[in-house]
């Protein structure tokens, strides 16, 4: 008898032509996906068995030769579908791939066939049974070798399946001694002496599976697209010396799993001990009944003949091998595309309709890769107000605000949907935005005041479109699009917040909570709705969370922490399942009902979105729209930064809309616009009174500018004190350069000491701001005996006009007196008299309390930096500064702040650090402190550029 070793993996060849053909299918093949591999290997199954069955070799050389064929073939097969694991170098093999297992070699088989001359040849070839294709679970006696057969199983499956494979293995006789290698594999459930909590466990994570990825379409695991499988696992659950020492708690489990987990890709395999009774009332049969011997294949696979010889392994050098091997394993990094999701091609953009719904495409489950959306409005009678998402870090939470803006963005045109996207205090998610054509609103770094400043502006928004509904007849955003949009088409506004547990810090008076329930509970009527997303669902700060989670429709759920899963009430006990099975970045749980269990919860992946790809998807975007005619008109907050003058929306909407000097009835019209038109919002502008506004940086909400009006009142002077030059200088040059926003150059004066220390890099930024915004046509000194020409010139002023008809006094042009680095003049600083009264030396600084006290009314201000509150002590007194009505305050102590404010606030200007700058402005006679980032001086480069842009905007005008 002549006995040939063949060495095969999953079949026999018997013609070298066809073995060449299927092993050029198989490396052509290598880097294909696994459902490529799928079919492929059944291919090869199918006809290998037919030769397999039919080939009757003529002669011995004949059959000699071609067996040498079929091993040469074998010997070019991926390491993992070799037939002999043992004679594979692990050392060396990259653990690189995965090669699904839809069956499973894991014997020899003895084939026999005559030579013709009574001799007989005898082939090994390996026997397959069906193993994640199936629906059984398999079993084999239990026997002094049974671990060696089991550690075949583990360590096949670990070499084909190197990061998509889970082991369980259950050794409750033996208390896990029988798999010491067990801590050392990269995926495994650690069992410990309660076996049921882990089969519930895996009972739970089967839901889960049948929850996120199978449906109609898709019936198995091995089934579903590799790109949204992800990184999820096929499941081997051993349990050794079944049924001793389990319990009957335990048997059941395991009967379960073993019934319900081949769909799901969880597979049982019992080393079962056919002396040990099962528990009363128990039967195996009826508990397994699709249990298969692993050996016998009993009415399954007969297409060998002969015994089978089982493969084990014993060798503690391949485990190690393998072991190593794994814990060096990469994975291919399987990702759904967003491409998968949304159509890439901007000719398809926009085409869809937002007087409805909006709906966002995120990511796809099951057999389908974009079944998995976010959508607000009105969908067959169902509101979607609202969304909330929660997630821990690394889950993908800023990947899942990506797939949702662009989904969006892409789907609907800007006239359609915009977006006020806020970042939490470090957050730099959306630092791409700002060029987004739907953006309305982008803002980075939010402090807390700045982010309730951007809800108030849209329960704004709210009011100013339910008067518009209501003054023609609608009831709600619906009624008024499909009507036409008589009034001009609105688009829905969707607020996106990062870390929205900013809207609460800082805030002692609820605000930010009641804002937020606010536009919960009122806004979706006016086509405007809220996503914001946190580390929880509750956060810290947050009052009244039942006010704003009732209205709050869409539950979005990503991986969280165990415990915060346990406390979760935002979601039932089924949405709580899902939510922990939520293991990998991307896995997302969606409920539009308020996560209660009455209704299914959406499960899947979310679209990655490579940085790359968005930054193309904005360029494609702005492309489409600069195409269109439209031009960006965002409005960025950044709040690590200061703001820029050229940047100031008012001061270039009023340039912009007045293409010559606007005449007093224009003026009128413009300070009453409101701020979000870019008006100044002030009714009391009456022209009488001659007023000039300034400028001096961004108040903390969208619209805002902060800014002083002098008006001929009694006390409209202003101080501004504080230790940061670069603020100081900064807010007092662009103050001067504006002079000629407010009258040409005959209608003012400026009257300008500048006592900056020479050599400073605070040095000619005043001159600068004279020379290239007034084309120096302000007095400039820089030494107070210069100046006091000009002061005992607008001291007679004051006296001559004093003494003029009241409107001929009107007609006369306002003079400014700017004295920066007001402490460095010593003649300001008060002196005590004979009588132990504080006065200016005899001289001209005698004039100021003249001044002081009647020099606006009659169109005179004065206008003073000082570094510090003792300074400005020294040179006036109590009644002198109350009688100041603009004050401006930079960060300093609490005694300061309330010595020159009357509020401690001033302290409290730089709670978060040194930068940005923080400005507060008071005006004493409306007592209302108004927080604000000033106009800084950088560096001479920015200083030009924004004198320059100012230049500009007054040569238009002259």
């Amino acid at each position: 008898m002549i006995e040939l070793d063949s060495e095969l993996k999953d079949a026999t060849l018997a013609r070298q032509r066809l073995a060449e053909e299927l092993i050029e299918c198989i490396d052509s093949n290598a880097d294909s996906s696994l459902s490529e591999l799928q079919v492929l290997e059944q291919d090869l199954l199918t006809q290998v068995k037919q030769h397999a069955s039919s080939a009757v070799a003529d002669s011995e050389q004949q059959l000699s030769q071609s067996l040498a064929d079929m091993n040469a073939v074998l010997a070019r097969l991926p390491e993992p579908l070799q037939p002999l694991l043992e004679r594979v170098d692990w050392n060396a093999y990259a653990f690189d791939k995965n090669y699904l297992p839809r069956n499973l070699p894991f014997c020899f088989e003895k084939l026999e066939y005559p030579l013709g001359d009574g001799r007989t040849a005898v082939v090994r070839v390996p026997k397959e049974i069906p193993f994640y294709a199936s629906d059984y679970c398999y079993f084999f006696d239990s026997d002094e070798d049974s671990v060696n057969r089991i550690n075949y199983f583990v360590f096949r499956l670990a070499a084909m399946l190197p990061y998509s494979s889970q082991f369980t293995l259950i050794d409750p006789l033996k208390m896990g001694q029988s798999f010491p290698y067990t801590k050392r594999l990269p995926f495994k459930r650690m069992v410990d002496n309660d076996v049921a909590k882990v089969l519930e466990d895996i009972l739970n994570d089967i839901v889960r599976i049948q929850s996120t990825y199978l449906d109609n379409n898709t019936e198995r695991l091995i089934d579903v697209d590799e790109e949204i499988l992800g990184n999820a696992k096929f499941e081997l659950i051993v349990a050794k010396d079944f049924p001793q020492a389990y319990d009957r708690r335990s048997i059941e489990l395991l009967a379960k799993i073993a019934n319900t987990g081949p769909k799901a890709g969880k597979m049982v395999l019992l080393d079962l001990d056919n002396k040990a009774e099962l528990p009363n009332g128990l039967q195996l049969k009826q508990l397994f009944p699709e249990l298969r011997d692993a050996y016998l294949n009993s009415n399954q696979l007969t297409w060998g003949l002969g015994k089978g010889f089982a493969e084990g392994i014993k060798s503690s050098d391949m485990m190690n091998a393998i072991l190593d091997g794994l814990s060096r394993a990469k994975p291919k990094e399987t990702k759904l595309g967003f491409s998968d999701v949304i159509a890439t091609d901007p000719s398809q953009w926009w085409q869809e309709d937002a007087t409805e719904v909006l709906s966002a495409p995120i990511g796809g489950s099951g057999s389908r890769k974009n079944d998995i959306e976010l959508w607000f409005g009105e969908r067959n009678k169902q509101p979607s107000s609202h969304g909330m998402l929660a997630a821990m870090t690394g889950a993908g939470k800023s990947n899942l605000y990506h797939a949702f803006i662009l989904s969006i963005a892409s789907r609907y045109s800007p006239e359609d949907v915009q977006f006020y996207l806020i970042d939490g205090k470090q957050g730099v998610e959306f630092q791409n935005y700002p060029q987004l054509p739907h953006a309305r609103v982008v803002s980075l770094n939010t402090s807390p005041q700045l982010a309730r400043s951007v809800l108030q502006e849209l329960l704004d928004e709210m009011n100013r479109r339910n008067d518009l509904f209501k003054s023609l007849g609608f009831s709600d955003f619906i009624s008024y699009r499909k009507a036409g949009s008589p009034n001009g088409k609105l688009p829905r506004l969707m607020l996106v917040i990062d870390e929205y547990q900013t809207l609460f810090e800082d805030d002692k008076t609820g605000l930010g909570s009641q804002l937020m329930i606010n536009i919960a509970s009122q806004s979706r009527s006016a086509g405007i709705h809220m996503f914001v997303g946190s580390q929880k669902f509750v956060v810290p700060g947050m009052s009244q969370p039942q006010a704003t989670f009732s209205n709050i429709n869409l539950r979005v759920a990503m991986k969280m922490s165990g415990e915060e899963i346990t406390s979760l009430q935002e979601f039932g006990a089924k949405g709580k399942q899902l939510i922990r099975a939520c293991t990998e970045t991307g896995q997302v749980v969606v409920s539009h009902n308020g996560g209660v269990d009455e209704v299914p919860c959406d499960t899947g992946r979310v679209a990655y979105i490579e940085e790359g790809q968005r930054k193309q998807l904005l360029s494609q975007l702005v492309d489409k729209w600069q195409q269109q005619g439209g031009e960006n008109q965002t409005v960025l907050l950044d709040g690590s930064e200061q703001p820029e003058l050229a940047d100031n929306l008012q001061l270039n909407t009023l340039f912009a809309s007045h293409p010559q000097r606007p005449n007093e009835d224009q003026w009128i019209e413009y300070a009453n616009k409101p701020q979000h038109l870019g008006g100044l919002n002030e009714n009391e502008w009456y022209p009488i009174e001659r007023p000039s506004v300034f400028w001096l940086g961004k108040e903390m909400n969208i619209h805002g500018q902060a800014k002083v009006v002098f008006r001929r009142r009694a006390n409209e002077h202003m101080l501004l004190v504080g230790d940061s030059n670069e603020a100081r200088s900064g807010m007092l040059a662009y103050l001067v350069a504006q002079m000629p926003v407010n009258a040409s150059t005959e209608q003012y004066q400026v009257h300008l000491l500048d006592r900056s220390i020479k050599g400073s890099q605070w040095y000619g930024v005043m001159g600068a701001a004279n020379q290239q915004a007034l084309n120096n046509s302000a007095s400039f000194s820089e030494k107070f005996s210069d100046f006091a020409v000009h002061l005992d010139a607008v001291a007679a002023e004051l006296d001559k006009r004093r003494a003029m008809d009241e409107e001929d006094m009107l007609a006369e042009p306002s003079i400014f007196l700017v004295i920066n680095e007001a402490q460095r003049v010593k003649e300001l600083v008060k002196q005590d008299n004979a009588y132990g009264m504080k006065e200016y030396a005899e001289g001209s600084a005698n004039h100021f309390a003249a001044l002081l006290e009647h020099g606006s009314e009659y169109g005179i201000h004065l206008i003073f930096s000082f570094d510090n509150v003792r300074s400005v002590s020294k040179a006036f007194d109590r009644n002198d500064i109350e009688g100041v009505r603009h004050k401006v305050a930079l960060q300093m102590s609490e005694e300061d702040s309330f010595r020159l404010l009357k509020t401690r606030d001033a302290a409290k200007l730089q709670v978060d650090g040194k930068k940005p700058i923080y400005a507060l402005h008071i005006d004493q006679m409306q007592n209302r402190p108004s927080k604000f980032k000033p106009y800084c001086y950088n560096d001479a480069v920015g200083l030009e550029a924004n004198l320059n842009h100012l230049a500009q905007l007054f040569a238009q005008w002259n």
